[in-house]
């Protein structure tokens, strides 16, 4: 699967039936992490600056990230998101 969402060069990503909590993928130019949907737990390492910039697509795009979770553990196919 491609990345549902490309913000400055970080790639989000959403994979079919993935483990829970529900969460994303993220690769960006400085590492690879993980992070929770609704608590943001983050797993991985990867500069500040790029976690905060997916903290803050999730704030604006949380609803949305959690309707292509759950699509995608269904094994439905999921669209990347617009702004």
């Amino acid at each position: 699967m491609g990345a549902v969402y490309i913000i400055e060069g970080i790639l989000i990503y959403i994979y079919g039936f993935d483990h829970n909590p529900p969460h994303i993928h993220v690769r960006c130019g400085d590492g690879e992490f993980t992070i929770t949907i609704k608590e943001r737990i983050v797993e991985g390492k990867a500069k500040a600056k790029a976690i905060q910039l997916v903290n803050h697509f999730l704030d604006e795009h949380e609803g949305e990230v959690m309707d292509i979770w759950e699509k995608a553990q269904r094994g439905e196919k999921i669209e990347k998101i617009g702004r």
